[in-house]
């Protein structure tokens, strides 16, 4: 017993000793990643800002990246996720994602996603019922409504590309712009 106590004791030393030494440079590692994949899907973004804001989703004002919280017991050491969020107010906001999960086939290790959110039930459920009734009109992406309503659009890609990130974000998006047009915009179901 007392031989894996020591084991344990040393190899939390060796832990904190190479820890004092790299986090900071695996910060700067990590916000880096976070930074440039960011920049790929905002590109995107513009790319399509004034047909987005058309629809009502306009990114020009206060579409930001989420904070990631390395502090959190939940982290997996084979997932993550960059997301740009644009928060209205309470009641409204939309999210446009990339997340990754080295586990299972490569094919569906990765995924790009929108979704959007108002906090009137009967609002989310409009439009859910509004886009299941378009989603003829797609063409990779897949169309879901999660546990609490919210409208996602997700499109699954192959962690090859991972570093041409945009090429099936923008596939997502074009899809998307798509479906939001076809139910006439965003504004009939906003709070």
């Amino acid at each position: 017993m007392e031989n894996d106590e020591t084991v344990k004791i040393d190899e939390t030393r060796t832990f904190l000793q190479e820890g004092f030494h790299s986090y900071a440079p695996a910060l700067v590692a990590i916000s880096e990643f976070r930074r440039l994949i960011s920049l790929k899907l905002q590109g995107v973004l513009d790319e399509s800002a004034t047909r987005l804001s058309d629809l009502g989703l306009g990114i020009d004002i206060g579409l930001k990246l989420k904070r990631l919280q390395l502090d959190d017991v939940d982290l997996s050491l084979n997932a993550g996720s960059v997301e740009l969020e644009k928060i209205l107010n309470s009641r409204f906001y939309t999210n446009y994602h990339v997340t990754w999960h080295t586990d299972g086939p490569k094919e569906k290790q990765v995924r790009v996603g929108v979704f959007v959110w108002t906090d009137k039930k009967e609002k989310r459920n409009s439009l859910f019922k509004a886009l299941q009734k378009e989603q003829k009109l797609l063409k990779k992406a897949r169309l879901s409504q999660d546990q609490n309503g919210l409208s996602r659009l997700a499109l699954y890609s192959d962690s090859d590309l991972f570093p041409r990130i945009d090429e099936p974000f923008r596939a997502l998006v074009e899809e998307w712009i798509e479906l939001l047009a076809a139910i006439g915009g965003i504004q009939p179901f906003l709070p």
